[in-house]
């Protein structure tokens, strides 16, 4: 893909999160949640493309992952206020995951890099939920099965830059750790430190990660 086009996509999407931004600090609810879609649908969009580009049913089904995460990014904008539609938001990035993992494990053979890059993220997520003292209700279990997927998912895509170093595999290397980055910040934001830096960090870092996996297959180009 040429630079300029690049270049083109990043500050456009970074002048959208910076906005989206301010909305969240001034809590303009809907404004916010449309812009928050939109954003995952530029991602999303990204990938659908370079998917077609590449005419390659593997990465159509990573592109269909992060087509999930639209419906689960409007869901999980209800993670006070609505446990029903933040269960479904929860349901969503786990299909998400299925999805890259699935894509990535069809090209990628299993090694034993993710194995120790997976335990050290478990631990480091368990020692943030036991020092912060997080108090999950009803949607522990589901989240239990979620955090199985995440940290799998992005265990699998920090260990693609280890075996097979290229751009489009640092991209998706960057978008898994950016992922289980964000995910923290928002268990810390919503279940120890109710602070808008939390949640600003955890949306900055989520949507850089999403446009990372979705790079992935737009530098393959």
């Amino acid at each position: 893909m040429p630079y300029y086009i690049t270049v083109g996509i990043i500050t456009a999407f970074t002048a959208l999160l910076i906005y989206y931004c301010v909305l969240e600090k001034k809590e303009k609810f809907w404004p916010a949640t449309w812009l928050k879609v939109v954003l995952s649908a530029f991602a999303a969009g990204c990938a659908v493309y370079a998917a077609v580009i590449l005419h390659n049913y593997i990465f159509y089904i990573f592109a269909f992952g992060l087509i999930f995460a639209v419906p689960a990014d409007y869901f999980l904008q209800y993670i006070k206020t609505d446990l029903k539609r933040y269960r479904f938001g929860i349901f969503f990035f786990g299909a998400m995951h299925i999805c890259l993992l699935v894509s990535f494990y069809l090209v990628y053979p299993f090694t034993f890099y993710e194995v120790v890059i997976w335990v050290l993220l478990l631990v480091k997520l368990l020692v943030f939920q036991i020092n912060g003292k997080w108090k999950m209700g009803q949607e522990k279990l589901q989240l239990t099965v979620y955090t199985v997927l995440v940290t799998l998912m992005a265990a699998k895509a920090i260990s693609l830059y280890l075996v097979a170093p290229s751009t489009f595999t640092l991209m998706a290397s960057l978008g898994g750790l950016l992922f289980f980055l964000s995910d923290l910040f928002l268990g810390i934001w919503c279940y120890q430190r109710e602070k808008f830096i939390c949640l600003a960090l955890n949306r900055i870092i989520y949507f850089a990660g999403q446009l990372c996996l979705a790079f992935y297959l737009i530098t393959m180009i």
